[in-house]
């Protein structure tokens, strides 16, 4: 009887283990920590705020530090470490600084360093490796301090975004970065933020751990965890499980997968993650405007949006959804008309087409590696013969960040400042990170945009700077995603349009 009894509690315990399982307390420690642990299908790159372009990455680093403005749920901006800011005129912001903040390692925060973080950026910092971020700060002309709390941003000329930029430049300390000129930023970060690195595997786990001490309040989750899972059904899978609370990236495929489980929830917000095909226009074969004309008439967007994205996008005739500054009402989409490709693509001197690759990281955008597969097999019954390249997003970032790309790359490029003019500065204008492109005109539009802050003249210039790339492509134009996640419910947190999975002010319920 002693040994039935006995087998009887272990089939209880290990009934209760597995109840748990599906509940997702996989995610409360032994200490009763409370733990949320967010997969993505990436890892981040690296952990220096200032060297990296990717959501993901900015998706940790936004829990490990804090900027003088941030953006709150309904996109607006609001302070953070600054209590307060005025515009004294076209070229001049200046901030009052909170008292009494400290970085993990108990360096203050205070004005030099303000000063320190922008000068680094800006380019203005002697010895500094340039950063990732430099071409949202080439407008700073100087950080002047007033006194310990007060300092002032003066730009070259009217910088329209230049509020929206400062709350995206996170604060790292000096005495901590000056030790290795930022080095050891990248895998041991310090900050102000709620949150601090406990420990980071590449390939595995990245742990945050809660600041007890932090300036607004203790946070209500006391670990979060990020987790890369390239593979969807594999996320999916930890989802059911409890193993992980929330994924990103949940295709439409699986949505009633996932509404099927009483313990998850599924939701939805408009992207501003815009999706195309840049197309190599430094190579020869693409440099003729009607090549790139014949790319975009050859791609039947319609058609993935219904068959690839299941209606989870929404086209777009450039690369500014309607709710984009610089979106023109006047806009012109290019049609399915494979027959006019091949015109074109004989036209420009290749009547047999030519052999073309496509590049794409595997799992990082919405269906990415299904969406290239449809856009290859299109362009192939057009004549350009196209095979896909899909790839780890590491070395997606690694080659892309290089300025190495094959004739096409997928993309779908997020902006967190709901203005066209951050995308096409970085992907359009000649010489920028990002482009394979070279339009006098549409550069001459870019920089005219750059330089008011009048809202009216602001736009136009866009409207006009998209009107001349529609006319001399650039990219295959595509659509605006909605983003897509899978949630346990005992997880108390909304998503946002600008995708940053922000777990300050979340908690979980019941604890």
């Amino acid at each position: 009887m002693g040994e039935i009894k006995t087998l009887r509690r272990c089939l209880w315990i290990f009934g209760v283990f597995i109840v748990l399982g599906m509940m997702g307390t996989g995610v409360t420690t032994a200490e009763c920590k409370t733990r949320v642990v967010i997969a993505q299908g990436v890892e981040p790159t690296r952990l220096d705020p200032d060297m990296h372009r990717e959501n993901s990455t900015l998706n940790v680093i936004l829990h490990l530090y804090d900027a003088l403005l941030e953006r709150n749920q309904d996109a607006k901006i609001v302070p953070d470490l600054a209590e307060s800011w005025r515009i004294l005129d076209d070229r001049t912001v200046e901030f009052k600084l909170r008292r009494g903040i400290t970085f993990s390692n108990g360096e203050p925060f205070n004005a030099q360093v303000v000063k320190y973080n922008f000068e680094r950026v800006a380019g203005l910092l002697p010895g500094a490796k340039k950063t990732l971020n430099a071409s949202d700060y080439q407008s700073i002309k100087e950080v002047k301090i007033l006194d310990d709390y007060t300092v002032q941003i003066i730009t070259k000329h009217p910088d329209p975004l230049i509020l929206s930029y400062i709350a995206q430049k996170y604060m790292v300390p000096i005495q901590y970065t000056k030790k290795d000129n930022f080095r050891s930023l990248a895998t041991k970060p310090v900050g102000t933020g709620p949150y601090v690195l406990k420990r980071w595997r590449k390939g595995g786990e990245c742990v945050l751990e809660a600041r007890k001490d932090y300036w607004k309040g203790a946070p209500k989750i006391d670990e979060i965890v990020f987790r890369p899972i390239p593979e969807d059904s594999t996320r999916i899978a930890e989802l059911r499980v409890g193993n992980v609370d929330i994924i990103a990236n949940l295709k439409p495929d699986n949505i009633q997968e996932v509404e099927a489980e009483k313990h998850l929830v599924v939701k939805r917000v408009p992207s501003t993650r815009v999706a195309a095909v840049w197309i190599n226009a430094e190579m020869d074969k693409l440099k003729d405007k009607r090549v790139r004309k014949a790319i975009n008439y050859a791609i039947n967007v319609d058609s993935l949006v219904k068959n690839v994205m299941d209606g989870n996008a929404v086209r777009v005739s450039t690369v500014a959804p309607s709710n984009f500054v610089g979106w023109d009402p006047q806009e012109k989409f290019y049609s399915y008309d494979p027959a006019k490709a091949k015109k074109l693509l004989a036209e420009a001197g290749f009547p047999n087409g030519f052999e073309a690759t496509i590049l794409t990281p595997r799992g990082r955008y919405l269906n990415d590696v299904q969406a290239c597969e449809a856009i290859a097999g299109m362009l192939t019954k057009a004549g350009i013969r196209t095979k896909v390249n899909a790839v780890e997003f590491g070395v997606f970032a690694k080659k892309t960040q290089a300025h190495e790309m094959p004739e096409f790359m997928y993309a779908a490029w997020g902006n967190a400042h709901f203005d066209v003019w951050d995308m096409i500065k970085t992907c359009v204008r000649s010489g920028a990170m990002f482009s394979w492109y070279k339009n006098e005109k549409v550069d001459e539009y870019i920089d005219k945009a750059a330089q008011t802050i009048d809202p009216e003249k602001h736009n136009r210039y866009l409207q006009l700077a998209l009107r001349e790339m529609w006319e001399d492509p650039p990219f295959a134009f595509l659509y605006a995603q909605r983003d897509i996640y899978g949630v346990n419910k005992r997880v108390v947190w909304e998503p946002r349009s600008d995708e940053e999975i922000n777990l300050y002010g979340a908690y979980v319920k019941g604890k």
